[in-house]
């Protein structure tokens, strides 16, 4: 099973998780590190590596809030070909997304998958409805 690491700025980790367990039941082999304003980066990082070590095993997914903010530019270091990838601008379609397919793909596949439901699930509402 791939497993997750949500790292984001502070409170959107966690909210995003209880949202998709809302949808999709519990989800398994995942860790949230949520970045507070006055957090040092050697703290950080350590949550970071922990949460990582924690999930990685089959290789994980760590999706991030903003491309070149705090979180993402830690997780990158955790990039490794085939077993851990990175992506950025998570949203709500993603977890879902996230749960239904991690067993079927493997995780370069899989964040592919990801970053396309990501970016389907953003709508403009008065365009759609025309």
């Amino acid at each position: 099973m791939t497993g997750l690491v949500l790292v984001t700025h502070s409170g959107l980790a966690g909210a995003l998780i209880r949202s998709a367990e809302m949808i999709v039941g519990q989800i398994e082999c995942c860790e949230q590190v949520e970045v507070a304003p006055d957090e040092r980066a050697d703290e950080i990082m350590s949550k970071v590596v922990s949460a990582v070590e924690k999930v990685s095993k089959e290789g994980a997914i760590i999706m991030t809030d903003l491309f070149g903010g705090t979180p993402s530019n830690m997780a990158m270091s955790f990039l490794k070909e085939g077993q851990i990838e990175v992506l950025t601008g998570v949203n709500l379609p993603m977890m879902i997304e996230f749960s239904s397919k991690r067993d079927r793909l493997g995780v370069p596949e899989l964040a592919a998958e990801l970053r396309k439901s990501g970016r389907e699930g953003i709508i403009i509402a008065g365009e759609f409805l025309k």
